[in-house]
């Protein structure tokens, strides 16, 4: 059985994603895994939805088998979710999974592969290097060092948000599953971020915005999701800017991607008690500072994420499945990472692996106490879905 990976947040799930999948399996794929976040995401938030009905949404559209991305992995940058969820992908045994399919402004495969040398390439160069010390972000040094040596091939990759992404699996890859062959799937109808709507499709963000202010968003996504409470990180917003401004220099020094100058920053910007979290991260955000990493930054102290927890995903817990997943998972023999849908029994692999899902219970407190004001489930008790 010729099975692809698919990396997703689908927060939530959108006819796009759905695209996505139908283009995947049109191009051969008879299996579909799809490696989703937990209920915090990259761009520094709670999941508008929980993982748990994200992944109902998947299978019931398309996807076989749906493996969780725990906290810190699905909120850290996109160099760490992308190699983060290579490895689950991975961690099935090697041409087990054999396609990465993904989708990218560009489309051109051949184009993003070169992206990717491109990006190996400059990663420690010394133009990188000087690019950061002008307190340029990751991002920015790599797009200016590109374009500075590549010219127009290397911006009209490196200038877009998914095409960034995908030079990221392509690289992680290539380090990790070199068995995995890249998929472009080109979005079609409209950009991310975009709050434009083009029949029925529209960007997530635009859909979460729908949902937020009560407009009309059910058309753009092909699943039922009537009685899931939505959540909204600001509605937990006093009990984050509490964390906040009780932290210590040395709490802020502990985050990922912190160094000294940001730990000033927030540091400073805690003693004028800022009376809102929006006005807390507006202070932080700066010309080098986006405020995607200011609200990963935010999100990693309120879970209690550190440097250290940075490392190899430990396991991989498994949220939904159909008869095809369970047919994907007996061709997985030969494994290298443990699969489950108990997380008891995923936390007792070793102490690592414990703080793994104690964070990712974390995640799920924090998405539960926006949408209800209270923590309602225990993951331990949670039902999968089995279609």
């Amino acid at each position: 059985m010729k099975i692809a990976g698919i990396v997703a947040e689908y927060n939530p799930f959108h006819n796009g994603h759905k695209y996505q999948i139908q283009a995947t399996r049109q191009a051969g794929a008879e299996g579909i895994v799809a490696v989703m976040s937990g209920d915090c995401v990259q761009r520094g938030s709670a999941a508008v939805f929980s993982k748990y009905d994200r992944a109902q949404a998947a299978i019931r559209n398309g996807a076989d088998l749906v493996i969780e991305l725990p906290c810190p992995f699905s909120c850290s940058n996109s160099e760490v979710f992308a190699r983060s969820a290579v490895m689950l992908l991975a961690g099935l045994g090697e041409n087990v999974v054999t396609t990465l399919s993904f989708g990218c402004e560009s489309g051109d495969k051949n184009a993003l592969e070169q992206a990717a040398e491109i990006s190996a390439m400059l990663e420690n160069s010394q133009q990188v290097r000087e690019l950061l010390s002008q307190g340029k972000t990751y991002p920015q040094a790599m797009y200016e060092a590109s374009i500075g040596l590549y010219g127009r091939t290397a911006e009209e990759i490196f200038s877009t948000p998914n095409n960034v992404l995908a030079v990221e699996y392509i690289k992680a890859a290539k380090r990790i599953a070199p068995w995995l062959v890249p998929y472009a799937v080109k979005r079609e109808a409209v950009a991310h971020d975009s709050q434009a709507e083009s029949g029925n499709f529209a960007s997530a963000s635009h859909i979460r915005e729908l949902i937020k202010e009560g407009g009309e968003w059910q058309k753009f996504v092909p699943y039922d999701f009537e009685g899931c409470k939505p959540s909204f990180t600001r509605q937990a917003g006093r009990e984050m800017l509490f964390k906040l401004c009780t932290a210590s220099r040395e709490d802020f020094l502990a985050l990922p991607d912190c160094d000294e100058h940001l730990a000033n920053r927030f540091m400073s910007v805690v003693s004028s008690c800022p009376e809102t979290m929006d006005i807390f991260e507006q202070l932080i955000k700066s010309k080098n500072i986006t405020m995607a990493r200011v609200r990963r930054m935010v999100l990693h102290l309120v879970l209690g994420i550190r440097k250290d927890d940075i490392r190899q995903v430990p396991y991989g817990r498994i949220l939904a499945f159909n008869r095809t997943g369970t047919r994907i998972l007996a061709q997985a023999e030969n494994r290298t990472l443990e699969y489950d849908t108990s997380l008891k029994k995923l936390e007792d692999i070793s102490n690592y692996a414990k703080r793994v899902a104690f964070l990712e219970k974390n995640a799920v407190r924090l998405r539960e106490t926006a949408a209800y004001g209270r923590c309602i489930s225990n993951e331990y008790t949670r039902k999968i879905t089995i279609t």
